[in-house]
């Protein structure tokens, strides 16, 4: 998806939203949508992006002044609306600056690659990978480096059992000693691939650092696993397909290997993931589960042979 259809798409899904969230808007809304699709980037980036661009994305307290061309939030208004929505909103206004200022709407002085960087990390989650994998080339043409930054996971996984881990293991950093802000902690919550990529940086500085962290959680891990809230053999299936997935980013491969390898998926292969899942559930939860990982092995292998 080119940047120019991602600005059209968001734009007209925003405008949706906003409609729904601000029905007393709805004549403004009505004229933003109504304005002519080539002319709507120029009339976005006068009235719209030249007042958010410096905008502080982690701030939820104030209203962005300027949403579309022609409609504003009020602070009364902006006080009727939830965190999602304000988080949303403010997503929404990251990707449509951004495809302004890749796209050749703004000029290039508007803009540096710190705050590309933060706008794109800012829309992630609300962006598929093809809307990133566009922008993030983008980016690489302009800045020459294409940075950690992963593109969106896959729903199932931002609200999966690692994504959950990896949050949990990056509150027991000291910030302090990675370079990290609070904000950077604070946006995992927002955005659980961010959590994987501060997993990813700090562990190439220290390739320690994921056994440590995994050590101070071990215990609320422990507990969960005898409550039969968590299952060692999901995060194993959950790291192996997010390998496949991601295989072009290596650094994240080695990660989801190393959160493999902890929680039994390792040499042992099958023998593990039997051992684990006896110890949690009995024989008999133990073997179905034993056939099922078989069952997968011989489906990919097939799939493998008809490509």
């Amino acid at each position: 998806m080119d940047l120019e259809t991602t600005f059209q798409t968001k734009y007209e899904e925003f405008a949706t939203d906003l409609l729904e969230t601000f029905p007393e808007l709805e004549e403004a809304i009505r004229l933003a949508v109504a304005i002519d699709p080539e002319d709507r980037m120029f009339k976005y980036k006068e009235e719209v992006f030249m007042m958010t661009k410096r905008m502080d994305h982690k701030n939820l307290e104030i209203a962005p002044s300027a949403v579309l061309p022609g409609v504003s939030l009020t602070p009364a208004l902006w006080a009727t609306a939830g965190k999602k929505t304000r988080m949303a909103i403010h997503e929404y206004l990251s990707i449509l600056n951004i495809a302004v200022a890749f796209g050749g709407g703004a000029d290039t002085e508007d803009f540096t690659k710190e705050w590309a960087e933060r706008m794109m990390r800012d829309a992630r989650a609300s962006m598929s990978k093809i809307d990133f994998d566009g922008l993030s080339k983008k980016f690489f043409e302009m800045f020459g480096t294409k940075g950690d930054s992963l593109p969106p996971l896959p729903e199932k996984f931002l609200k999966g059992k690692l994504a959950k881990l990896a949050e949990d293991m990056v509150k027991e950093f000291n910030p302090e000693d990675f370079g990290l802000k609070k904000e950077d902690l604070e946006a995992c919550e927002r955005d659980p691939t961010r959590a994987f990529e501060i997993l990813m940086s700090a562990s190439l500085g220290d390739p320690q650092i994921i056994q440590r962290a995994m050590g101070r959680v071990a215990k609320k891990l422990q507990e969960k696993v005898k409550r039969g809230e968590l299952k060692p053999y999901e995060l194993v299936a959950e790291a192996e397909e997010l390998m496949k997935e991601f295989q072009e980013h290596p650094a994240f491969v080695e990660l989801m290997s190393t959160f493999k390898t902890a929680f039994g998926g390792g040499a042992g292969g099958d023998d593990d993931l039997y051992e684990m899942t006896r110890k949690q559930g009995g024989d008999n939860e133990a073997r179905r589960e034993l056939v099922k990982a078989r069952l997968r092995k011989k489906l990919d292998a097939k799939k493998n042979k008809i490509v």
